[in-house]
């Protein structure tokens, strides 16, 4: 079927942003419960209207190459600077997921100075809903130090 999602943990990600809004007996007319309206927790207009721009987001394409003329030195280091976070940052890695490899630890590191990455081995891309305890315990970890 079109538009079905079929993969499970994709799938289980997507419904956590659904939720059925409860209506009392006394909000309903009649005073019996009715079907119970869902709707949506995040902003999908915001994401849809914006999704070119967060997709289309490459840090390679954002900073110019480093070997430009000495003249652009100062330019290339002022690009790079506005475009770091110096705050902390926590990656929670899926070891089963191809997104986050060895090779990109260096990029990750120029935009986020401050960063600590851990792993959860095992599981994809979606480690809150492949293994929700892990990924909380490690949340809980990380803020508690």
């Amino acid at each position: 079927r079109q538009g079905m999602l079929e993969d499970p943990a994709l799938r289980a990600f997507v419904l956590t942003n659904l939720e059925q809004r409860r209506i009392s007996k006394d909000d309903d007319d009649d005073g019996k419960n009715t079907e119970v309206p869902l709707r949506w927790k995040i902003y999908w207009e915001g994401i849809v209207q914006e999704l070119d721009s967060i997709a289309g987001f490459d840090v390679h394409d954002r900073v110019m190459d480093d070997s430009a003329s000495d003249d652009a030195t100062e330019i290339i280091h002022q690009q790079k600077h506005d475009m770091q976070y110096e705050g902390d940052v926590f990656f929670i890695h899926g070891g089963a997921s191809r997104f986050v490899r060895h090779s990109y630890i260096s990029t990750i590191a120029s935009f986020f100075p401050n960063h600590m990455l851990t792993t959860i081995r095992g599981v994809g891309h979606w480690v809150h809903a492949e293994a929700p305890d892990d990924t909380i315990a490690l949340l809980k970890k990380y803020l508690d130090r």
